[in-house]
């Protein structure tokens, strides 16, 4: 029994390092058929003031194409209360980033078939292709302006330096300055 006490710190600080992961800005997924990798932002919020009616991730993530190529994609998550209802993104070039001063628009496929209602919320994804330059041009900047056009209206956000942030992490983990 003597022999067993002085590991049992060690034990525990190992099960505990087990039980929790290591909070970070960026995701990857490796998928062990053979399907593509994919690394993402998580969880990249846009502030929305203190009650807000909706709430706006903008997102970035890679897709592997074989071992050195990529498709690059912005990604618009939009959650609302039922009363607000959706933001209605269509087809066409509904996300505009002003990206130090400079207007960026990115066309998508729009939200027609990613949408739903979750746990009393509604839920819209919107998918814009993008360069990789694009993805650098943003985690670079001072300041990032958002706008999503949708049928219904059209949401503005800005940045906070810890959205930069995570697409620099995204970048330089994922793709370089």
């Amino acid at each position: 029994m003597k022999a067993i006490l002085p590991f049992l710190p060690l034990v525990a600080m190992v099960l505990a390092g087990c039980g929790t992961s290591p909070k970070t800005a960026v995701y990857s997924y490796r998928n062990d058929l053979g399907g593509p990798g994919i690394d993402l932002i998580v969880d990249n919020e846009l502030d929305s003031g203190d009650k807000p009616a909706e709430l706006i991730w903008l997102n970035a993530s890679r897709v592997r194409e074989g071992a050195w190529d990529a498709k690059y994609y912005l990604e618009v998550r939009y959650e609302a209360l039922p009363q607000r209802g959706y933001l209605d993104i269509t087809p066409g070039e509904t996300l505009v980033l002003r990206v130090d001063a400079q207007e960026m628009k990115f066309r998508g496929v729009g939200s027609l078939n990613a949408r739903r209602e979750k746990g009393g919320t509604l839920v819209e994804h919107a998918l814009y292709p993008v360069k990789l330059d694009d993805l650098r041009k943003i985690a670079r900047a001072r300041e990032v302006k958002v706008d999503i056009v949708g049928s219904r209206r059209t949401v503005h956000r800005e940045f906070q330096p810890a959205n930069v942030d995570k697409f620099k992490t995204f970048v330089l983990t994922y793709a370089g300055f």
